[in-house]
């Protein structure tokens, strides 16, 4: 095995300069320098909307139901391809994708993972400008072809059933680990089915939006909608929904724990069970009385948040990193010696990697729970935020946490 420093790769999450794979012609380049060009068009269609005519809150409004999603969705493929970008920079052998049951696949790299993630982003822009158009020359049946198209193109791409080499093998893997989660209980619990699964809890607040756009195409409210109306922030589909990841959790756990008997497994699946009272509460916070919520619920609800985002933390840094900070790790050997804090067997380089990483991830994880609370969806902005965050925050978490999987898997190689 060999690794290297990248403190310089992981000195912020977007710290690696996104390459694409060199393509040869002049066709291949015109073909850039068009995506390019567009991209950046679109880009300043919309910051003249924002910052020239000015967007209406009619107009913000459905920007925030409708597009945080797939731009969420956007920038998980783009930390994805950071990730792998990290570990085929570090020329370990064997790679860290024996963790996820495959070898090193020439025929999927990182460069197919930027390549998706430019296309995805390109697209999500040509939508957001060709939507706001049709909204404003009152074209409705344009409007809403432009939002239907914008989620279900995408979802009939993934799950379109071919093996094709590429990205037609990266779709069928992703296919596999879906089916995966939603029958925790029927197999045994992979590490990939887990992995995937805590992504979809980072994902939780756009899996919610998802429902709210199936809700308004269901009821004909996709132009219509409003917070206070039909699918809007009140629905009690939203806590509904925003609980489904962290069940699958739960469950994956408990069949860990029949498979296994490691009591472990059940602290964890209380971790994940800990999340339900921030969900719920939130969720039945326009069904209870106001002073009840002041002087009664709301001190439990946040109660409840301190509680789940301290258990995370900790969980992240002791059992999922296996750092020795908050106590546990492997036990040091005399005359062993290893930074405060860490473990001797790291493959990330310097020490202050992974202090960075530890402070990130506790101020993360304490933004963690807003996207939980479907009570304060009306801050738009925060929201946008926050979900950022904390999908940024997985995917740093996923770097160390296949670190510790990896090891794992060479020492009882």
């Amino acid at each position: 095995m060999r690794g290297g420093a990248i403190e310089d790769e992981m000195s912020s999450p977007f710290g690696a300069r996104i390459e694409t794979p060199a393509l040869s012609g002049k066709s291949a380049k015109a073909m850039r320098n068009a995506s390019a060009a567009w991209g950046w068009t679109c880009v300043l269609v919309l910051m003249y909307e924002a910052l020239v005519r000015g967007i209406d809150e009619r107009r913000v409004h459905m920007l925030n139901v409708y597009y945080q999603a797939p731009t969420v969705a956007t920038l998980a493929c783009l930390m994805w391809a950071h990730n792998l970008r990290v570990w085929h920079r570090l020329r370990l052998t064997p790679s860290p994708l024996i963790c996820f049951g495959v070898e090193q696949n020439e025929s999927v790299t990182f460069e197919h993972v930027y390549r998706l993630a430019h296309a995805s982003a390109l697209a999500l822009l040509t939508s957001a400008v060709l939507f706001l158009y049709a909204y404003d020359v009152d074209e409705p049946f344009a409007a809403t072809t432009i939002l239907l198209a914008t989620y279900f193109v995408p979802i009939l791409v993934a799950m379109w059933p071919n093996r094709t080499k590429g990205l037609g093998e990266l779709r069928s893997y992703t296919r596999r680990l879906l089916y995966n989660c939603f029958t925790p209980l029927v197999r045994p619990v992979g590490f990939a089915d887990f992995f995937f699964a805590d992504i979809l809890c980072s994902l939780a607040k756009s899996l919610s939006d998802l429902e709210r756009v199936v809700c308004s195409v269901r009821h004909r409210v996709m132009l219509i909608h409003t917070a206070a109306g039909k699918c809007g922030d009140r629905s009690i589909m939203i806590p509904v929904v925003l609980i489904i990841p962290s069940a699958i959790r739960l469950l994956q756990c408990l069949r860990q724990f029949a498979d296994t008997r490691e009591p472990k497994c059940l602290y964890n699946a209380f971790k994940y069970t800990s999340a339900f009272p921030v969900i719920i509460i939130s969720g039945f916070r326009h069904f209870i009385d106001h002073d009840d919520w002041v002087f009664f619920w709301r001190p439990l609800w946040i109660g409840f948040c301190v509680f789940n985002t301290c258990f995370s933390f900790y969980w992240d840094i002791k059992h999922d990193w296996g750092l020795s900070l908050l106590g546990g790790g492997a036990p040091r050997r005399p005359g062993e010696k290893f930074p405060f804090g860490l473990r001797e067997r790291r493959i990330y380089g310097a020490p202050k990697v992974y202090y960075r990483a530890i402070w990130l991830n506790f101020f993360l994880r304490i933004s963690w729970t807003y996207k939980l609370a479907s009570h304060l969806r009306h801050h738009s902005a925060v929201l946008w935020l926050v979900t950022a965050a904390e999908i940024t925050r997985r995917f740093q978490w996923s770097l160390f946490r296949v670190e510790v999987e990896y090891l794992r898997r060479l020492q009882h190689a």
